[in-house]
């Protein structure tokens, strides 16, 4: 249990950081206001150029390998779970890189997920 742990958290924070990314990118490339073909094309060009947006989509690979990893060792009702606890990494992150405010609710939200996570892992899996 303790490799799909370590594995999840490892997931968790390269996924979180990898949003917090591409976030950083879409703040750069800007909001999307036209849908007309070309626009829209070039739109997304701009995005899939951005060296943000290309960090925080191979962070998400790094995500979803290691997801591929946790499932091979453990059962799907326990790694599924673990994924959340991404919330917690993004909103640490959002506060440090981003300069978002995350109000009390919010954090009290996220540490109710997290426990449930502990709880999930607590009990163990195929490992």
């Amino acid at each position: 249990m303790l490799r799909v742990f370590i594995a999840m958290t490892i997931a968790a924070a390269s996924a979180a950081y990898g949003q917090i990314l591409v976030r950083r990118g879409m703040l750069q490339v800007g909001s999307l206001e036209n849908y007309a073909p070309w626009p829209l094309i070039t739109y997304f060009w701009n995005a899939l150029c951005n060296p943000y947006v290309i960090g925080g989509t191979v962070l998400n690979a790094v995500f979803y390998f290691l997801f591929l990893a946790a499932l091979s060792w453990t059962k799907v009702t326990v790694a599924l779970p673990m994924t959340a606890i991404e919330y917690g990494f993004a909103a640490f992150l959002a506060v440090i890189l981003l300069k978002e405010s995350v109000p009390p609710v919010r954090w009290a939200g996220i540490i109710l997920i997290i426990i449930g996570v502990i709880l999930i892992a607590r009990t163990g899996g195929d490992s």
